[in-house]
């Protein structure tokens, strides 16, 4: 099917991917999907409208756009993945990242609740970053799609399930084998078990690389974000979600990291954390959430890095 028929739905992680479809000539109706699914609530059990509505609340509360106006952005997006059917084909374009995992599961999840005949929808799942791409490098992605099998929707809808479920185990679970069809997502899921808080220091590993990234030397919000990323080994995060971090490093009743001359530093208590002689939740109780674990007081559930798994409040921390 050539990439410059009108009768397709292309859905993908953000804009700057549909202005390139747009130069590079992939027409019919462009999908962005807009959502940090990575940080803040997503509770099980809910269909895509009352999900959305509690994303866009938490979005809304982390300064990703005024309320009103980021509950408009998901009922429109909502409204057209509604109207899937009415398309000949539906064409999903997402990275490797954790940002683009997820949402390649939620959006397969709403998909297979729809019962498309098969050979409707097709997926592109790209190992390096569809934004950066020049309008000559998106279409050559074009003839790679596969056509997304019965086996694949329930794959994802299985694991959006474990990621929106109130038991780590869950997610620990999926992330520790491989996911046919998936070849990005153990990774992806693996990282976003790093984001718990950590047994030993209570930061998650976001929360340490800026903390890590502020001690290096003074910088701007921008270099501190080029530090951080620099340590991951696929960047997921967009620099307002990043800064958000940063902010929650800032405030609260154990402040992290103080404002010098206009520049961070780490505070007395930061260097202590990063020094491995102090644990911030025992400082500043947790209040967050990660898929559909609520987790607050000092003893969430913590990532063990060395034997990759979770502690629980009731076992012994070593």
């Amino acid at each position: 099917m050539s990439s410059r028929t009108v009768a397709s739905l292309h859905i993908t992680n953000g804009d700057s991917v549909v202005y390139t479809f747009k130069k590079a000539g992939i027409l019919g109706t462009h999908l962005p999907w807009r959502d940090v699914l990575h940080e803040g609530p997503v509770p099980g059990g809910l269909p895509l409208e009352d999900c959305s509505r509690v994303r866009g609340a938490y979005l809304a509360s982390r300064g990703h756009g005024k309320p009103i106006r980021v509950l408009h952005d998901f009922q429109t997006r909502d409204a057209v993945i509604r109207r899937a059917a009415e398309f000949d084909e539906v064409v999903l374009w997402f990275e490797h990242d954790l940002y683009d995992q997820l949402q390649i599961l939620q959006v397969l999840d709403v998909l297979r609740g729809m019962d498309l005949e098969p050979g409707r929808v097709s997926i592109v799942q790209s190992d390096s970053y569809l934004g950066s791409m020049t309008a000559e490098e998106i279409v050559m992605m074009h003839p790679k799609r596969r056509t997304v099998t019965r086996a694949m929707f329930d794959r994802a809808s299985s694991l959006w399930n474990d990621f929106c479920s109130t038991d780590p185990a869950a997610l620990l679970a999926a992330s520790a084998v491989e996911h046919a069809g998936f070849p990005h997502l153990r990774a992806a899921l693996r990282r976003l078990c790093e984001e718990y808080p950590w047994v030993g220091d209570g930061l998650s590993r976001s929360q340490r690389q800026g903390l890590q990234s502020i001690a290096q030397g003074p910088a701007r919000n921008d270099e501190v974000f080029r530090r951080a990323q620099a340590r991951e080994e696929a960047p997921f995060l967009g620099d307002a979600t990043f800064y958000a971090i940063l902010d929650d490093l800032r405030s609260g009743p154990a402040p992290l990291v103080e404002n010098d001359a206009g520049l961070d530093i780490p505070t007395a208590l930061g260097r202590r954390v990063l020094a491995g002689d102090a644990d911030w939740l025992e400082e500043a109780p947790a209040d967050r959430w990660i898929g559909g674990v609520h987790f607050s007081g000092s003893h969430p559930p913590r990532w063990d890095d060395v034997r990759s798994t979770f502690r629980l409040a009731e076992e012994a921390v070593d």
